[in-house]
């Protein structure tokens, strides 16, 4: 593997909180999210080559299976860069990662936006 791939920021929203209470849909979870990761990696939208969304329920459990778009609605600089949902169960953020990782080492793109999304707590458990 190319020692030229780093990872410069991260985020990680709270996995406790009830966003259904908060009134927080898989919309407004992506907006935190990738406000939070531009934030801690130090750059803008404007600088990301490529966006991957790791994702498993979307569909199933909000009704939103096109989530590859969606962190464009988050920043209006990101508007017309590649962007990706990766599916894979409960490696769908592993996937995005590697993905990312495979684009980044073939230079392809200089950087690249990664971020998992799932609201599974508003799902009825019976």
């Amino acid at each position: 593997m190319t020692s030229g791939v780093w990872v410069l920021g991260g985020y990680q929203s709270d996995f406790a909180r009830n966003l259904t209470r908060e009134g927080v849909g898989i919309d407004g979870l992506t907006t935190e999210v990738v406000e939070g990761t531009l934030a801690s990696a130090g750059i803008s939208g404007g600088e990301i080559g490529s966006v991957h969304v790791g994702n498993a329920f979307g569909q199933l459990f909000t009704g939103q299976g096109h989530l590859g778009a969606m962190p464009a609605t988050v920043d209006d600089s990101l508007w017309g860069t590649p962007s990706a949902r990766h599916e894979a169960a409960c490696a769908s953020g592993s996937i995005a990662i590697l993905a990312a990782m495979a684009e980044l080492a073939a230079g392809l793109y200089d950087s690249s936006l990664v971020i998992g999304v799932e609201v599974e707590k508003t799902q009825s458990s019976t």
